[in-house]
């Protein structure tokens, strides 16, 4: 039998399966998102997800990238004036 190209250790199996789950994911969504948001998770994606899966450097999915675009909405979501009646 051929030996694997790749390692086949649980936490590289563990690691292949991630990976291909957020890519079936992100398929199923992206016609959804608008189009940084798409930008971005693709991003995660190809860069920081096969990076972690293939380099085994951390014990999780780096998730930076992630939460950058949540504080980016939140701050976009936030009123920039205060409307609030002073009371004199």
């Amino acid at each position: 039998m051929p030996e694997s190209i790749e390692n086949d250790s649980p936490e590289m199996s563990f690691r292949r399966g991630y990976q291909h789950g957020v890519i079936d994911m992100f398929r199923a969504i992206e016609r959804f998102l608008d189009p940084a948001t798409r930008d971005v998770l693709k991003d995660w994606i190809e860069k920081d997800i096969y990076v972690w899966r293939t380099k085994a450097m951390l014990g999780y999915p780096p998730l930076w990238r992630l939460q950058r675009l949540t504080s980016q909405r939140e701050a976009s979501v936030r009123p920039t004036g205060s409307t609030q009646a002073r009371s004199d």
